[in-house]
C-alpha cells in the first residue's frame, strides 16, 4: 500500500471520531444491539457504520489486497527459511511437525486424513 493511500485511509477513518464523541448515547445505543449479528451483518458493519455502504465495500477490498499481499510475503519468507534449512533443521522440524501430528485427536486426525484423500482423488 502506498504511502499516500495509507494517508488518505488514516484522515478518512479518523475525521469522523470527533463527531462520534459528540452524539448522544441514546442515539449510539441501538447501534451496539447485538441484533447486527443475528441478522447475518459482519462483526466490523458497527464499527465501519459511519461509511456508506459503498465506501464500506471500497474498505473491505483495500483490507482484502492487504492480507493477501501480507500472506504472500509470509510464504515467500516461510519458503526461503526451508530452503535455507540445514538436513538437522529439517530433521528437527520434520520430529517437531510429527508430534504436533501425534498430538492430535483421533477425530480431528481422521477428517484432515479424509480432505487429504479426497484432494488426493481429485488430482
Amino acid at each position: 500500500m502506498t504511502r499516500f493511500k495509507m494517508i488518505v485511509l488514516a484522515a478518512g477513518l479518523l475525521a469522523p471520531l470527533p463527531l462520534i464523541g459528540a452524539l448522544p448515547v441514546a442515539s449510539q445505543t441501538p447501534g451496539m444491539a447485538g441484533s447486527e449479528q443475528s441478522a447475518g451483518r459482519s462483526h466490523d458493519g458497527r464499527l465501519l457504520s459511519f461509511l456508506t455502504p459503498e465506501q464500506r465495500a471500497a474498505f473491505r477490498i483495500e483490507a482484502r489486497q492487504e492480507a493477501r499481499e501480507q500472506m504472500r510475503a509470509w510464504r515467500k519468507e516461510r519458503f526461503q527459511k526451508l530452503a535455507a534449512m540445514t538436513e538437522s533443521d529439517r530433521q528437527k522440524l520434520k520430529a517437531d511437525m510429527q508430534a504436533r501430528w501425534d498430538a492430535l485427536p483421533a477425530d480431528r486426525k481422521a477428517r484432515i486424513q479424509e480432505r487429504m484423500a479426497r484432494h488426493r482423488d481429485a488430482r
